[in-house]
């Protein structure tokens, strides 16, 4: 099973480059995604707002923020579109509003972007080194930004809960998380929070906990030498069997096979 292409934990910056409409369920993640169309029509729900990127328009997404990519079938044009995901600190010093400020308006809604931020994403298709990559990023961005409206961070408010929970089981999910105890921990009812998942990134709270361990322990698996049981534990499961069973079902394969393939490589 190919891993998503925001989960891809061993760059700085990469791209994804489509050719068709783009589909990918809800999700979020701790870097800057920048999406830019070529060609056609590509819908993206961000942060519960459903936009239409045309042909020449962008779509930028702040860290934490969830987001999709749904395929409409009233679009039967060719579509093609690039997106490239960064770490913030690669550019943060560059471009300091990506942490300090968020974004009313998060596409460049119908404005059709110069030149030259085409021809930057264009360059950025094909392979190249991070120093590349990320002179390229800068050009587009600095065109792009002349038409986003930034406006100062604003305290949490309950609409924004889900983002909280999401940063809050990222950098605890080796603990024993479980619905009641965020539900303390944020002061809304589990019921509610159950809630949030199903409906807003469409998966159980369950079985994205699981996937994300999951996920953290194909990184050890693939960067360190330790045993399947200690990296079970150390990724918060409970025990082995939970371990191969969660694996399996987001890996397609159990954790020793996806081992073997790994050293065999």
């Amino acid at each position: 099973m190919s891993r998503p292409y925001w989960e891809k934990p061993f760059f700085k910056i990469f791209t994804s480059h489509w050719k068709n409409q783009a589909s990918f369920p809800p999700h979020f993640h701790k870097s800057l995604e920048i999406t830019f169309c070529f060609s056609g029509k590509q819908v993206i729900i961000i942060d519960g707002k459903q936009y239409t990127l045309n042909s020449g328009d962008a779509a930028v997404i702040l860290p934490n923020i969830v987001h999709e990519y749904i395929t409409n079938d009233n679009y039967k044009l060719s579509t093609e579109t690039i997106s490239v995901i960064c770490t913030t600190n690669l550019i943060e010093n560059i471009f300091p509003e990506i942490l300090e400020f968020s974004i009313e308006a998060p596409v460049t809604d119908g404005i059709r972007l110069s030149d030259i931020c085409n021809l930057a994403f264009r360059n950025m298709i094909d392979p190249y080194d991070e120093a590349q990559l990320t002179g390229w990023l800068i050009i587009a961005f600095s065109e792009i930004k002349k038409y986003l409206s930034f406006t100062k961070s604003v305290p949490v408010k309950s609409g924004d809960l889900l983002p909280l929970l999401l940063s809050y089981i990222d950098n605890n999910y080796q603990q024993n998380l479980t619905i009641e105890h965020l539900s303390k921990k944020f002061g809304y009812s589990a019921s509610y929070i159950a809630h949030l998942f199903c409906y807003r990134l469409k998966i159980p709270f369950r079985t994205y906990l699981g996937n994300l361990r999951s996920e953290q322990a194909a990184k050890l698996i693939t960067t360190t030498e330790k045993s399947l049981t200690e990296i079970a534990y150390e990724c918060g499961f409970n025990s082995l069997n939970t371990f191969c069973r969660c694996f399996k079902k987001c890996y397609n394969e159990t954790p020793s096979s996806y081992k073997k393939k790994i050293l065999n490589l």
